[in-house]
């Protein structure tokens, strides 16, 4: 009698799963249906010409990082060619203001060395064993002084302000093949 049961009872719940997948696969089903067939957006897309176009640009831009070049400089890149006046004077300007440069050296009232060291735009005034933007000055001499940095002892000379470069007159005519 147990067995009967226990049959009647898994038909029963095979019957009311069925039931319950069918109530489900209806309800995708109308899901579906409110979809329509042609997208509001059809006019939106992206045409075959413009596709082919986009396709060609990613296909160049993949031959580019594959390529090696033989130069020091990214012939692509603008920038690392075409230098106006402005860029060539701030490139001047850079240069000037990061370089250490030993400006003169003196004496005071009391007989001890003094150096003054132009750096980032400013006139340091330094004296044995002081330190100037991470150099300790370890010596003073008439032309010349000697600093360590990071363990390096280094000698600057006395040098006089770098020169600003003159213009090329060709680069104005574009003869140079900077243009």
């Amino acid at each position: 009698m147990q067995l009967r049961f226990i049959k009647d009872l898994a038909v029963a719940l095979i019957v009311i799963l069925l039931f319950a997948l069918a109530v489900k696969l209806f309800v995708i089903k109308r899901g579906w249906d409110k979809i329509p067939v042609k997208s509001i957006y059809t006019q939106e897309s992206v045409s075959d010409t413009l596709l082919n176009k986009i396709k060609t640009i990613e296909n160049s831009i993949q031959d580019r990082k594959m390529f090696v070049f033989s130069s020091t400089k990214d012939p692509l890149r603008q920038g690392n060619i075409i230098k106006d006046k402005a860029d060539r004077e701030m490139e001047f300007a850079d240069i000037l203001r990061n370089t250490f440069r030993l400006a003169t050296t003196a004496r005071d009232d009391s007989g001890n060395k003094i150096a003054f060291i132009e750096y980032r735009g400013a006139l340091h005034e330094a004296r044995i064993g002081e330190i100037v933007e991470g150099r300790k000055i370890l010596d003073i001499r008439d032309n010349s002084i000697r600093y360590s940095i990071n363990g390096v002892v280094s000698t600057t000379e006395l040098a006089p302000r770098p020169t600003k470069p003159v213009d090329d007159p060709r680069t104005a005519t574009g003869t140079t093949g900077n243009w």
